[in-house]
């Protein structure tokens, strides 16, 4: 097709019949709405409308409502007194914006909400929030926008930094095991180097590691499929590192697995360690208050050979978490901190496409809180 259109455009008295009218460009606003959707949720019955060309200013109603952008703003400039500014249409992308009515100085809508850091109209960002919910790749969204990649990946990476910020301060939410008949079995393990991944041959290999070597502590709810995990990196792994900074270190992290298996686990509930984890095995296991701890190696001396029932269910457990845990083998630490997190999160509030994006809103405004509704002179 872009051939045909460069040699066109090459002579044009034979292109210029079908450059007025291509063929394909009236379904193209369809295909685009109907590939980004949250399947019937609050994006396609109280938004989706909200992005026709002449809704600007219903949309920018919309965004004030859930507090994604500024709903009033005093004027920063000094000899103003902090006059509120006034809601008028201007000749920007955003078609609307803030004006005083003395100076005459303008403010833009965006101006500390999260698309102050984003350079495409708000129509896409809204749609590019929803293909995040998806689990888009952004390159794929950028082809359905026709916009380039990096607008796509900005906006992503602050939803991924969003979802960062809710899990550090809400971790302890994820509040595993208690004392129930069905939900007080704990697996605590640690990926690489525990047992999670003994009968496994499945497990993804596509990125190539480093030298990063992220030792991954799991904790995993067995009372539901896919079960309920909370996941934290401990610590790093230097080459250069020696022999007494690193026996230092082995400590510090034996600490910090217990720390949080104690955190994230409720008093009563029953924890299954095996020995050869590095930090979190049996013996360190067992040495927490308030919880009973069982080794796997008990566990395995009554599972029959001919059926590996507790292998089977082991596979389970830990097969849905396993490629986050190979996936960030390859990253820098503040990178794969910040996808576990992300990982985290959808587990948690993307079950599916609606929950998700009325989730992220909602956390959105949490991490871009307006505390004043003057803002600083530029």
């Amino acid at each position: 097709m872009t051939l045909d259109l460069e040699t066109q455009i090459d002579q044009p008295e034979q292109a210029v019949p079908e450059l007025v009218k291509p063929s394909r460009t009236p379904s193209l606003p369809k295909v685009i709405s109907d590939k980004i959707t949250d399947d019937g949720g609050t994006y396609d019955t109280n938004v989706k409308h909200l992005l026709q060309p002449g809704n600007e200013n219903d949309l920018c109603t919309w965004l004030k409502d859930m507090r994604l952008i500024r709903s009033s703003m005093n004027c920063p400039t000094e000899g103003c007194n902090e006059k509120p500014l006034l809601w008028r249409t201007v000749r920007q992308v955003d078609k609307y914006g803030w004006t005083c009515n003395d100076c005459k100085k303008r403010q833009a809508l965006r101006d500390g909400s999260i698309f102050q850091q984003t350079k495409c109209d708000l129509k896409h960002c809204i749609q590019m929030i929803v293909a995040w919910c998806m689990d888009i790749p952004y390159e794929t969204v950028a082809s359905y926008l026709d916009t380039k990649q990096h607008f796509v990946r900005k906006v992503y990476e602050i939803l991924t930094q969003v979802t960062e910020q809710y899990v550090e301060a809400h971790s302890n939410e994820w509040l595993l095991g208690g004392t129930g008949p069905n939900g007080n079995i704990l697996i605590v393990d640690e990926f690489p180097t525990g047992c999670m991944t003994e009968n496994l041959i499945d497990v993804p290999k596509t990125k190539k590691r480093n030298n990063q070597n992220h030792t991954v502590l799991c904790i995993a709810e067995v009372s539901q499929v896919p079960p309920r995990m909370w996941m934290r990196i401990l610590g790093t792994k230097s080459e250069k590192t020696l022999k007494t900074q690193e026996i230092l270190k082995q400590y510090g992290m034996v600490e910090e697995a217990l720390n949080e298996i104690g955190t994230h686990s409720a008093p009563g509930s029953i924890l299954i360690a095996n020995r050869r984890a590095r930090y979190c095995n049996y013996e360190n296991v067992k040495e927490l208050k308030g919880f009973k701890v069982i080794g796997i190696e008990e566990l395995q001396i009554h599972d029959p050979p001919e059926k590996n029932e507790l292998s089977f269910n082991l596979e389970t457990i830990w097969q849905t978490g396993l490629g986050i845990c190979e996936d960030i083998q390859s990253l820098a630490q503040d990178n794969a901190v910040r996808d576990l997190h992300e990982y985290l999160w959808r587990r948690r509030f993307a079950k599916t496409t609606a929950q998700a994006f009325n989730s992220i809103l909602q956390h959105i405004t949490e991490f871009y809180q307006f505390s004043s509704d003057s803002v600083s002179s530029s």
